[in-house]
């Protein structure tokens, strides 16, 4: 199946600081996109600290720009790239926001992979919607010059309670799938990129949630041969529309405080 992937050749490009829809799918009308500044989510940081979680230090990114981006230094250098203010995170210190507004449901045919027609799926596009976060795959920092053939980004694991896919979609609305945890992971589901260069898929997760998604970059750098990264964890937050969430966060925030009454 072709693969229509708009890519564009970058050059090199200097690492900047690191502190420690075109889509077919009919869309969904919904709640503005929930900030990770809203009182909602505060809300549900607040109901976790009272029932006594430990929640991870991540920086999330919810709208604007940014990149799962591949760099190196003597090897491959995975991570984040926020465009919006040219910051580079550790994957472990990002948390990718999937916000409400990119519910969208399967048409079935080509887009079967996803489920049968009517089966929700929730997607950061690949073409740029200001409400959700615009989410890239980026080797601008990689020097062309300096490698043999594409950079392979191959699926490793996927940690979550539903489903990960990653597609791209030509003009004529036709999807090719790069990568489906539904049929199992292989060395199968995977992307390939030029080096210095760019390009934007459909991230699909099937449940809402939290996702370790794990991906392992490859490549053949002219003077220091083979190179692989092993596998590397990005996280990824799938968050309900706002009503379900406040009921939720309601119910979270009255079991915590019953589970602090019981303890006192």
């Amino acid at each position: 199946m072709p693969v229509c992937l708009k890519t564009e050749w970058i050059g090199e490009k200097t690492s900047p600081s690191r502190p420690s829809n075109s889509f077919p799918f009919p869309p969904v009308s919904t709640e503005s996109l929930i900030s990770m500044n809203s009182l909602p989510l505060r809300s549900l940081v607040a109901g976790l600290w009272v029932a006594g979680f430990n929640l991870p230090a991540a920086t999330p990114l919810a709208t604007g720009h940014a990149d799962v981006g591949i760099g190196y230094e003597g090897g491959f250098d995975l991570h984040v790239h926020d465009g919006e203010n040219d910051i580079e995170y550790s994957p472990a210190d990002a948390l990718l926001v999937v916000g409400s507004q990119s519910l969208q449901f399967s048409t079935g045919g080509s887009f079967a992979f996803l489920g049968p027609v009517g089966t929700p799926v929730w997607v950061l596009p690949q073409a740029e919607n200001p409400d959700l976060l615009f989410l890239g795959l980026g080797t601008e920092e990689l020097i062309p010059s300096e490698w043999t053939g594409n950079i392979t980004l191959t699926l490793t694991s996927v940690s979550g309670p539903g489903q990960f896919y990653l597609w791209t979609v030509n003009p004529f609305g036709t999807p090719s799938v790069q990568m489906d945890s539904a049929n199992g992971v292989s060395a199968a589901d995977n992307t390939t990129q030029l080096p210095g260069s760019h390009g934007h898929y459909n991230w699909g997760f099937s449940a809402l949630g939290t996702y370790g998604i794990s991906f392992e970059a490859s490549g053949l750098h002219v003077a220091d041969g083979p190179q692989n990264s092993g596998p590397v964890v990005y996280h990824f937050e799938v968050v309900p529309e706002p009503g379900s969430l406040a009921l939720g966060l309601f119910g979270l925030g009255a079991f915590g405080l019953l589970l602090r009454w019981r303890k006192a």
